[in-house]
């Protein structure tokens, strides 16, 4: 999807809108709602039946306007940008979303070891999130070595997985019991594989980011899910209430997210932004179509 992240400030309200007014700073949660199914009358929003997505079925925020259909103000997809946020640090807003859902999901708690494969924005924000929600010894798996320096800050140890043995070192540093919890952040089929291989008894593996299916991989020993009575935890996307939790987290300081952004661009520069993190020259870029 293109353009999903948005912040923006609403310029004009449809005759039927009061919940916001010109000039209103927001958020938009991506994820449009029926608002009718039986997962919208649960609260969850995002596992809609008829879901549409902002950049995906409707335009995305890749423009100098950006049109929010009704059905989506009226199930709640704008939340207002406190005042401590700046539009870059809300556009943010959605991938932390995501991954509040996730953890919230799998119950990431205090004292757990985790282990996240891959530093890109995700693996990162779930980093900074589960150290807000407490856990204890935070790992990353990362095969390129730029990112594992840019990010030795945020994790306490790090893998370099075309140099180690990911399982064995794993195994070295949890003396031979493995982690609590794995959050695979990134498509790789590998990294699931070691993520199934790295949990202790009753671990958790948080089936966080959908995998490519044209990579290569050696056999998932799904077995050890029975074995070690391990828990698998699916989790996609965020809902509008995992929108505002993550701007409070951000609004307040538990998770500082100021430091992620690796370069602003102007809207004029839309494709050679695409393109460089396409290419991996950047993480996260910033398209600001003011400047």
């Amino acid at each position: 999807m293109l353009g999903h992240e948005i912040a923006g400030v609403v310029a004009k309200t449809g005759c039927d809108v009061t919940c916001m007014q010109p000039g209103d700073r927001v958020q938009v949660a991506p994820g449009l709602p029926c608002g009718t199914c039986a997962s919208c009358l649960t609260g969850m929003h995002h596992l809609c039946n008829g879901i549409k997505i902002m950049g995906f079925h409707h335009d995305g925020g890749f423009a100098e306007y950006v049109l929010v259909p009704g059905n989506g103000v009226k199930n709640g997809v704008l939340n207002k940008i406190p005042e401590a946020l700046t539009f870059y640090e809300a556009a943010l807003t959605e991938p932390l979303a995501c991954c509040v859902n996730m953890q919230e999901t799998a119950g990431i708690r205090e004292s757990d070891s985790v282990v996240i494969f891959g530093a890109g924005p995700l693996g990162i924000l779930n980093a900074k999130l589960a150290r807000q929600r407490g856990a204890g010894r935070i790992i990353l798996v990362e095969k390129k070595k730029s990112r594992i320096d840019a990010v030795k800050g945020v994790f306490d140890d790090s893998i370099n997985s075309k140099e180690e043995d990911v399982a064995r070192k794993i195994q070295e540093m949890t003396d031979g019991n493995g982690v609590d919890a794995a959050i695979p952040s990134c498509p790789d089929p590998q990294a699931f594989a070691d993520s199934l291989s790295v949990l202790a008894k009753k671990g958790r593996l948080c089936f966080f980011s959908g995998l490519v299916t044209d990579t290569p991989v050696h056999a998932i020993d799904l077995n050890l899910i029975h074995y070690k009575e391990l828990a698998v935890f699916g989790a996609y996307g965020c809902s509008s209430r995992h929108n505002r939790i993550a701007l409070e987290l951000m609004a307040t300081g538990m998770i500082r997210v100021q430091d992620m952004t690796t370069r602003i661009l102007p809207l004029t520069a839309l494709v050679k932004g695409i393109e460089m993190v396409a290419n991996r020259k950047e993480t996260n870029i910033i398209i600001d179509p003011t400047i």
